[in-house]
């Protein structure tokens, strides 16, 4: 019981520190530049293992990508699978993350980034987020009184 214990442990402490596959801090300020450089950005975190996210992604967020992109929207894709899967979305106006960390750890990175980088930001629980923010980094999307992040906001960016 102990081994395992301690096996957990030092999974979880390696797996939480930044650049072990998670959010690295050279992607933080790959983030940080697009959120800087555009008056509005995407922010959309998913994992593979999630079918909501991934239907989200197909119905909510994909269809509109080109339209963020011609409003000069910011597009930051972050995905916790495998880097093929979201190979498709690679663009010169995009910035797509890629991770190999368990959906669970995803989060836990995910929120610590957002954290960091973000104004008024909520912590989530769950898959998928979408976020829109500001050149400040002030999240546009929050819905205060129910507490969840609303896709209307995107859908009119991209109009």
């Amino acid at each position: 019981m102990k081994n395992i214990l301690l096996s957990l442990l030092i999974t979880i402490i390696c797996f939480s520190c930044s650049g072990q596959n998670g959010i690295s801090k050279e992607e933080k300020a790959q983030i940080q530049e697009v959120i800087e450089n555009h008056d509005k950005t995407l922010i959309y975190i998913w994992s593979e293992s999630c079918g909501a996210s991934k239907n989200m992604f197909k119905t909510n967020i994909k269809p509109y990508l080109e339209g963020l992109e011609k409003n000069n929207v910011g597009i930051v894709i972050i995905y916790y699978g495998k880097e093929e899967d979201v190979a498709d979305l690679k663009s010169d106006n995009r910035l797509i993350i890629s991770s190999n960390l368990p959906a669970a750890f995803g989060k836990m990175n995910a929120n610590r980034t957002m954290k960091k980088l973000l104004k008024d930001y909520i912590k989530f629980n769950g898959y998928p987020i979408p976020l829109l923010v500001d050149k400040d980094g002030v999240v546009l999307n929050r819905d205060e009184k129910n507490n969840y992040y609303d896709y209307r906001e995107i859908f009119q960016a991209a109009k």
